[in-house]
């Protein structure tokens, strides 16, 4: 078996490339080889990433590509022959384009008649052949976020491309792209060892390397970063503010790791802690220490992609860049606490929000009073009312801080402490961060009511405006990310257990936007809610729940969103199993009887003295006898219990079916009949519309 040892060197990559860039090479590289017939059973296929370069190795392959046979099909059989049995235009035309002589030609049937066609014997090639297309292909065919040309290259790579290594056992598969051509070398550490490093094979390509300070192999790099990391600050007596996204792209910024601990003067602890974290997450890449007590130390670690050879010169030279971040932060502090936060609100009247929809001083105004709505409809009391209320005035008023100009990664947060500093209820400082929660799927929720209801009412007012706007997303674009708003809200208040009216709310936000509005609310309204159902259906896939379930259940209507998921896992885990079956099957047929025949639904209710068969009596007697219970157990949410009673109909109405004959001549009977069906409808309707169910 043959080994095959591949590398695209380049200048450095910023660090979120390089692995997503090790998985493309992953799966492309396996999925090509696998396509020409290369791998043996049980092939090794790794690939290897570092800022300056991707490797893929492969262990396994075999010495050449097996010979296969090829149907080609040619002209229907019909048109391949005149009249006279000779050979058209289309016959010869075919053969000439297989390279074959027409009496190799045989006649194949297939779905669509007798066709002409051959075999084609094709011999496999030998495995350098292969790569030698398959590599340069494979170059060309990944993706980066953002790509480049260089010199008078018409080629686009992450970076520049310096050198290609492509060996297989140890002989050089030769190609040439971008003006590079192939070979047997590699280069070590940009400044350890920036030297041509020639390499025999697969075997010693991680070890040759190593040696010249480049940690190819990911997790290798990762658990040098992490002792150094974790070793600086255990000789610094202190342990690491927990940051794994940082410990990856730390990973990814070097070949080589060498981390120091620098301080930094203890005055500069005055500075919030989040603004200090991210003065040196942000812009420097390093990592933060704090005490047992979780107070944040003077300190700091930065990792080094090179091994230093005076450590306090390096460490000096941290302290020197940190020192001027953290001195342009504690002057906008001093600067930001000339006044109070709530001061800061006037500022929002000179920031436009959006040219349809006003200042953001409009914007803080309408959700205020939309989050002072949702309080009401909580029955929440009038302190804690006020408090979201408050929270809401001062949610956005660190936009203007020159704090927030400086870190805006830090809106809500910087709020949250400046708050904290006026004496604000600490549930108003953390609703004023929280309301920003959750930032994406995986990401908490806010802990106070005050986070989550200015949350939702700053989301809702976004999404209502933005739509009136015709801002709503399209396809794939979605540059307000209110995909992601209304997201956020459907995780709210289904996961805080709120029970809301969708349609109260949204007409609530809209009666705010009234002064912004060009056209009806009610058309804003319905678009808005159609964008809810797509939402809350994705999340219910996610959550397992079939595409039918969701159908069914948001067709009964989707106003209390809590709800309309509660129904949505209670139907998907009842639809499968043998009782509920076979009910269901019996309600869709009544759903689409009453959906067919709609207009000769009567309103009134069903007469049991008009019924003339035993199966329509016993229909009706057992839902008259489970109706009430049944209706109960909806209204108090047991939806699991509504079913499970339910199901006892299930036998009376393949019974009905199978004795009753609905659509009868005699007006009075038919009528009666319909009436039954639709007493049925209006309970279970309000559950799920059924006939959406698609039912093995």
């Amino acid at each position: 078996m043959a080994e095959l040892i591949f590398e695209i060197g380049c200048e450095e990559m910023p660090a979120r490339f390089v692995a997503p860039a090790m998985e493309q090479v992953l799966a492309k590289g396996r999925d090509e080889l696998e396509r020409q017939g290369l791998l043996e059973e049980g092939a090794e296929v790794l690939s290897f990433g570092t800022p300056r370069r991707l490797a893929l190795l492969v262990r396994g392959l075999k010495e050449r590509q097996e010979d296969k046979e090829e149907q080609a099909l040619g002209p229907p059989l019909k048109a391949a022959y005149d009249a006279e049995g000779k050979p058209t235009k289309a016959a010869l035309g075919f053969a000439k384009s297989q390279g074959v002589e027409l009496e190799e030609l045989q006649k194949f049937d297939t779905d669509k008649g007798e066709r002409l066609g051959v075999i084609k014997r094709i011999p496999g090639r030998p495995t350098d052949q292969v790569l030698a297309e398959l590599l340069p292909r494979l170059v060309e065919s990944l993706h980066f976020p953002k790509t480049m040309r260089w010199g008078s290259q018409s080629f686009r790579y992450a970076r520049p491309i310096h050198w290609f290594l492509a060996l297989l056992d140890g002989a050089v598969i030769p190609f040439e792209l971008a003006g590079i051509a192939s070979g047997n070398t590699t280069k070590g550490h940009r400044f350890l060892a920036p030297a041509a490093i020639e390499i025999s094979g697969a075997g010693d390509y991680l070890n040759k390397l190593r040696a010249a300070y480049v940690l190819a192999e990911r997790g290798e790099r990762q658990a040098k970063v992490r002792g150094e990391v974790e070793a600086a600050a255990a000789q610094a007596g202190g342990r690491l503010v927990p940051d794994e996204p940082l410990m990856q792209e730390n990973t990814d910024l070097v070949e080589w790791a060498a981390a120091c601990c620098g301080t930094f003067d203890r005055e500069f602890l005055e500075v919030p802690r989040a603004v200090i974290i991210s003065a040196m997450r942000e812009h420097q890449r390093y990592f933060a220490l704090e005490d047992a007590d979780g107070k944040l130390l003077p300190n700091f670690i930065a990792v080094n992609n090179t091994q230093p050879k005076d450590t306090a010169v390096v460490t000096a030279g941290h302290q020197k860049v940190l020192r001027a971040r953290l001195a342009d932060a504690r002057f906008f502090l001093t600067e930001d606490r000339k006044q109070p936060l709530v001061d800061y609100l006037e500022d929002l009247k000179q920031v436009t929000y959006h040219a349809k929809l006003g200042t953001s001083y409009d914007k803080v105004e309408r959700f205020s009073a939309l989050a002072g709505f949702l309080a009401d409809e909580l029955g929440l009391g009038a302190e804690e009312k006020a408090q979201v209320e408050r929270t809401a005035r001062l949610a956005k008023c660190d936009l203007v801080t020159e704090m927030v100009g400086e870190f805006p990664t830090l809106q809500g947060v910087v709020g949250s402490e400046y708050a904290t500093r006026d004496g604000e209820p600490p549930a108003v400082a953390a609703g004023i961060a929280g309301h920003y929660l959750p930032a994406g799927a995986d990401s908490p929720l806010p802990r106070e009511m005050t986070g989550v209801l200015v949350g939702i009412a700053d989301r809702l007012d976004s999404i209502c405006g933005l739509f009136a706007a015709d801002e709503k997303p399209s396809g794939a674009a979605d540059p307000f990310a209110l995909r992601r708003a209304a997201i956020a809200v459907i995780r709210l208040i289904i996961e805080k257990d709120l029970s809301l009216s969708l349609g109260r709310l949204l007409g609530q936000a809209l009666v705010g936007l009234r002064p912004w509005l060009s056209g009806p609310a009610e058309a804003v309204a319905e678009e808005v809610t159609a964008f809810f159902a797509a939402r809350l259906s994705g999340i219910l896939a996610d959550q397992g729940v079939p595409t039918d379930v969701s159908q069914a259940v948001l067709a009964a209507g989707l106003d209390d969103l809590k709800d309309t998921a509660a129904r949505a896992q209670a139907l998907a885990q009842a639809k499968d199993t043998p009782e509920f079956a076979t009910l269901a099957v019996g309600l869709k047929r009544v759903m689409n009887i009453l959906k067919k025949e709609a207009a000769q639904v009567p309103a009134e209710a069903p007469d049991e003295a008009v019924m003339s068969e035993e199966a329509e009596k016993a229909l009706f007697r057992a839902f008259s006898e489970l109706q009430a219970e049944a209706a109960e157990l909806f209204a108090a949410g047991d939806y699991q219990g509504f079913l499970a009673r339910v199901s006892a109909l299930k036998d009376p109405i393949d019974k009905f079916f199978d004795d009753v004959m609905v659509m009868v001549e005699d007006e009075a009977t038919r009528r009666n009949r319909l009436a039954l069906l639709n007493l049925m409808g209006s309970l279970f309707n309000r559950f799920a519309r059924f006939e959406y169910l698609q039912l093995s």
